[in-house]
């Protein structure tokens, strides 16, 4: 049987083929190309739509710290979303430990050819620092790679709390709870 070359462009590919059992090579960059599930797959009259996966063994680790330094004091609690390049979220979300890194596994990676980028979104922080939740590439030219994130200390703010009816007369104790 001829092989047939399938370009894959945003994970979509498409090719005119006959019925029958074809194997499955893969050549995408960055992922274990050994890992492509199914290795077989049977084209079938009336089905005109397959679906294949590959799996990645990169690490990314997201230091995140009050500087954006590994110097920096740890910030425990971030959350981050792995993303597509236009911030569609994938997976679960992963959490800074008490060392400041948040970790996602299985992550393409190329250290020979034009590296992948992969796209994260900050979605929380611990609290007490600010945080931006825009879109962040990050370039995988390594198995392992580690990326700094700064989360800033938040300001602190002033609260007035004043009787409604006796313009601007403070309220002598109380609490207020914001959420």
């Amino acid at each position: 049987m001829a092989k047939h070359l399938i370009p894959i462009t945003n994970g979509k590919g498409s090719k005119t083929l006959t019925n029958g059992t074809y194997t499955v090579e893969a050549e995408v960059l960055g992922y274990d190309n050994a890992s492509i599930d199914p290795t077989s797959i049977e084209i079938q009259e009336g089905n005109n739509s397959y679906t294949l996966q590959i799996a990645a063994t990169g690490t990314l680790t997201l230091h995140v710290s009050d500087d954006g330094t590994d110097v920096g004091v740890p910030i425990i609690g971030a959350t981050f979303k792995r993303c597509d390049s236009e911030g569609n979220e994938y997976g679960d979300e992963v959490t800074s430990d008490d060392s400041g890194n948040a970790v996602f596994n299985n992550v393409p990676y190329s250290e020979t050819e034009t590296p992948p980028t992969i796209y994260i979104k900050q979605t929380s922080s611990d609290g007490e620092h600010i945080f931006t939740d825009t879109l962040k590439e990050i370039v995988m030219n390594t198995e392992t790679h580690t990326e700094e994130i700064v989360n800033v200390e938040a300001a602190e703010r002033e609260f007035t709390i004043t009787d409604k009816n006796y313009e601007n007369l403070p309220i002598s104790d109380g609490n207020i709870t914001l959420s």
